[in-house]
């Protein structure tokens, strides 16, 4: 495109920056109004040992109580701010049909809150070569390795791994 005069050039100039500014004004206030008070109310939050659901707060020793016993756990790393965490907990981890897998077969169920940064939590993240939330292990009891669900879960996929802990404990 050929400009014949300067003032025709420095109007697309203006233009171009005025449209630069309005997308970066909109990604700004976008990323704010879906998780910018996610950090002022996770800091807020208590973390107390039990929260609904039946989830328990996680803790290196607790899940090694856990495993020393034996039992079946299930780990959710998540966080406040992570749209991704909270898609996945609640159209799948607190459904009925998921709560009632979980209670069936006994499964400990403890969540990692990472909303904060926990460095426990952030170490056992890198152990499973993960740089951050969502992540989601089945510990399903005695020596078995522990399972790594996908980042996006489905019931379908939840539901199909919780049904081989009683299998896999019992042959063990």
């Amino acid at each position: 495109m050929r400009f014949s005069s300067r003032p025709q050039r420095r109007l697309l100039d203006e233009r171009c920056l005025s449209h630069t500014f309005g997308l970066l004004l909109l990604t700004i206030g976008g990323g704010y109004y879906f998780i910018g008070d996610k950090f002022q109310n996770a800091a807020a939050v208590a973390n107390p040992t039990t929260s609904s659901g039946g989830w328990e707060k996680f803790t290196p020793e607790r899940l090694a109580s856990e495993l020393q016993q034996g039992h079946s756990v299930f780990i959710d790393f998540t966080a406040e701010w992570c749209i991704t965490c909270k898609f996945n907990e609640s159209t799948v981890l607190e459904t009925e049909a998921v709560r009632t897998a979980f209670s069936e077969r006994q499964i400990v169920k403890l969540k990692a809150d990472w909303t904060n940064g926990d460095p426990a939590i952030t170490k056992l993240l890198k152990q499973f070569g993960r740089p951050g939330v969502p992540l989601y292990v089945l510990y399903p009891g005695g020596t078995a390795q522990p399972y790594i669900f996908p980042e996006l879960l489905t019931k379908n996929i939840v539901l199909e791994k919780l049904e081989t802990v009683n299998r896999t404990v019992a042959s063990q």
